[in-house]
């Protein structure tokens, strides 16, 4: 069981190891350090709302192009830019309307498939530096609160929960006759990692 950030690290990198395509090792290489001390200071000077329980991990992870089971951790890997730069672009041109996103106080900082993962700066309704995973729904134009899951606490949490969830998918059969025994698995780890029962839910709807 994964339960710190740098067993993640490990993890992923052992994997990267396996693979000897460029194209297949990338999403593997969560290396450090990250964003530099100059590029880290202009994230801060541009988005001041930005939580810092995720902003701190900038500096010391490179999460660009990552990719944690369906987890992508940055809002545009699929491009050439780095994490800093990808933020603000989500910020500037949005998937969603920017009065969606800022009446959530939401900041887009992956996907899963075509839904978002985002922080939150806290509302009423999210604390500051929650991740909400947000269904892509039926009209990206008009999207709807009950489209926002909560997902983890913090963003550390959140990676190291994912990490869980990626083993757990690896140690699935083929045929899925042990898919049973490994979701309460997950749900075991669920709870020892301290994962608030009000977040087991969206993980089970992703897993």
């Amino acid at each position: 069981m994964i339960t710190t950030l740098p067993q993640l690290q490990t993890e992923l990198l052992s994997q990267a190891d396996l693979e000897q395509d460029p194209i297949f090792k990338r999403p593997y290489l969560l290396t450090s350090p990250g964003c530099s001390n100059e590029r880290f200071s202009f994230l801060q000077q541009n988005i001041l709302g930005l939580p810092k329980s995720f902003a701190n991990l900038l500096p010391s992870y490179s999460f660009n192009g990552v990719i944690i089971d369906e987890f992508e951790l940055s809002p545009h890997s699929f491009r050439d830019l780095d994490i800093v730069e990808g933020l603000l672009k989500s910020i500037e041109d949005p998937f969603f309307p920017k009065e969606f996103m800022e009446k959530h106080r939401m900041y887009q900082i992956g996907s899963y498939n075509t839904d978002l993962v985002c922080v939150t700066a806290g509302t009423g309704q999210f604390k500051e530096g929650e991740i909400l995973f947000v269904e892509e729904g039926y009209d990206i134009y008009n999207p709807q609160d009950d489209q926002i899951h909560p997902l983890a606490k913090d963003f550390e949490q959140f990676l190291i929960v994912a990490g869980n969830l990626n083993e757990i998918h690896r140690e699935i059969k083929e045929d899925n006759s042990n898919w049973e025994e490994k979701k309460n698995e997950f749900i075991e780890r669920l709870r020892l990692l301290g994962v608030d029962e009000n977040y087991h839910k969206a993980w089970l709807n992703v897993s």
